[in-house]
């Protein structure tokens, strides 16, 4: 992956909010101790988890 590679990812990520308004910057969807499956802490924090999971996975491909 190049560096404008890169920079287009970051700018995508830029555009999702990094927190749920309602739980802060804890959307793991096992924060909260849900008993069904999800993605996120709740309907509002799937932006911002798909965020922080795309951030995670960024940071690997740099290394």
């Amino acid at each position: 992956m190049d560096q404008q590679d890169i920079r287009a990812i970051e700018a995508a990520l830029n555009e999702l909010p990094s927190q749920c308004r309602y739980h802060g910057d804890q959307t793991a969807p096992d924060h909260y101790g849900r008993m069904t499956r999800s993605e996120a802490c709740c309907d509002t924090g799937i932006p911002a988890q798909r965020r922080k999971v795309a951030e995670e996975a960024l940071a690997r491909q740099r290394r």
